[in-house]
């Protein structure tokens, strides 16, 4: 059986609040049964880059200027001018995400 793709679907008021309470009753969002974002699965991607020696690039965000925003941060912007997209290991020399644990603010 195919796996049935979910489109988010956005609201606002009490919708969203009936939205977000059925969501949440279906376990939607929790790690085991996590919303797949424009369909991308983490594990699959993962497997993909360690099995072909690949670095992740993500096609629905892309190191590109039109990621970054419109108007104030658009490609053309003086915001954006001379940005550089960067691996972490481009600015330091063991790069750490999480250390000692982290707290419900660290991540936003």
């Amino acid at each position: 059986m195919a796996e049935e793709l979910i489109t988010p679907v956005y609201c606002t008021g009490v919708s969203a609040q009936v939205q977000k309470q059925r969501a949440k009753d279906l376990g939607l969002g929790r790690h085991e049964n996590a919303i797949k974002y424009m369909g991308q699965d983490y594990e699959q991607l993962r497997a993909h880059c360690l099995q072909s020696g690949a670095l992740f690039r993500d096609e629905a965000f892309p190191p590109v200027p039109q990621s970054l925003g419109y108007k104030d941060l658009g490609p053309n912007s003086s915001k954006t001018y001379g940005i550089k997209w960067k691996r972490p290991t481009e600015l330091l020399s063991n790069p750490q995400f999480i250390v000692d644990g982290a707290t419900r603010t660290d991540i936003c």
